[in-house]
């Protein structure tokens, strides 16, 4: 029976593919391609994407057979080696932008070749802090997976259904074995990794999995004063981030698929996305401070702290700008957060970061 149903997701992945709800769709390239002409900020963001796009060109896929972050301390050359791979990930991401504005075949093949080194060697484990780090290569494929040869297509999505299978699978063995990677910030990034791949491969039975677990996670993980388990847990703002950031994410592709209102969704005690981001803002723009990783009940940030790693020494005090990407993916939905970070960054751009273009064009 458990074959049968694998076979089924995998059947189901290769249908033809929807319009780009994890990307940006036609309509939303074009809206992109004036902004960058007519605006200076944005401009200079995709000035940027464009260098790093060029560069790109003459580089060498660096595929990892296995992402090994999780659990492992800075200067681990396991680490290290990953995080040479996943310079990867921008690269593919500037190339596959470059191509859909531009049109230029040389990005689409350099995009294919960085697609199919990564779908054939990458081996998909299940760990979901470890294949947070696909979201780039996600959006890439999402953006050009109308333009692809099939074997790249078949490739790319083949590997990418495994990365969401592996991490649904983790989640049942997180249960069966009662670790609380089942529902912890391990999961809210499990979540958002399916829902990525789901949309991207335009699988139902993905789909129907993100928005279920997405709703379970709003009601276990967050609670109804806005605060979540995993900030109680490592006494540390940087853990509610780490929460609330992929949950902003796969609630964007939930709503942009016209799912539900995931951002201002309530569980029955009260807890929503949205809560627990308002609660985040006070300690953004300073009128909270908090002592970091003081009670911690997890044996590894104390190992991150003897290591010497900064920021996770017990009592130091929460960074503001370690909340930017929250509120930039937050201003999606709540336009009025730009101002904050404007102050924060001490910057009048509309546009201070990519994200707010994104923002602007996906509306």
């Amino acid at each position: 029976m458990k074959k049968i149903f694998l076979l089924s997701i995998f059947c189901m992945s290769f249908l033809a593919s929807k319009a780009q709800i994890v990307s940006l769709n036609m309509a939303e390239l074009t809206t992109l391609k004036g902004l960058v002409k007519k605006d200076r900020d944005a401009k200079k963001h995709w000035d940027v994407l464009l260098k790093e796009a060029e560069e790109a060109l003459t580089a060498t896929p660096n595929p990892a057979d296995t992402i090994l972050t999780e659990g492992i301390l800075q200067g681990d050359a396991r680490k290290t080696r990953t995080w040479k791979s996943l310079e990867d990930m921008q690269k593919v991401y500037a190339l596959a932008l470059v191509f859909k504005i531009t049109g230029e075949q040389k990005y689409l093949s350099k995009t294919s070749e960085f697609l199919l080194a990564w779908a054939k060697r990458n081996k998909p484990q299940g760990n979901p802090i470890n294949d947070t780090n696909l979201d780039r290569i996600i959006f890439a494929y999402d953006l050009v997976k109308n333009d692809l040869s099939t074997d790249v297509s078949l490739a790319t999505s083949a590997w990418l259904l495994q990365v969401g299978l592996q991490e649904i699978n983790s989640y049942q063995k997180a249960i069966n074995r009662g670790s609380l990677t089942y529902m912890n910030n391990w999961n809210s990034h499990r979540i958002k990794e399916v829902a990525e791949v789901a949309w991207a491969i335009n699988n139902d039975s993905l789909k129907n999995w993100a928005v279920l677990a997405y709703k379970t996670q709003i009601a276990q993980n967050l609670n109804a004063d806005g605060s979540s388990y995993d900030f109680h847990e490592r006494d540390a703002l940087h853990y509610h981030v780490y929460d609330v950031d992929p949950l902003m994410v796969a609630a964007t592709i939930m709503h942009r698929d016209k799912r539900f209102n995931a951002y201002e969704y309530k569980a029955a005690k009260g807890s929503s996305l949205k809560g627990s981001v308002d609660w985040l803002v006070p300690f953004f723009t300073g009128e909270k401070t908090h002592a970091e990783w003081v009670n911690s009940k997890a044996a590894f940030d104390k190992k991150r702290a003897a290591n010497g790693e900064k920021g996770y020494i017990a009592g130091t005090l929460f960074k503001p700008e370690e909340a930017k990407t929250s509120i930039a993916l937050a201003n999606y939905w709540d336009k009025g957060l730009l101002a904050i970070y404007q102050q924060n960054a001490k910057t009048k751009s509309k546009y201070p970061t990519w994200q707010f273009v994104l923002n602007e064009i996906k509306k």
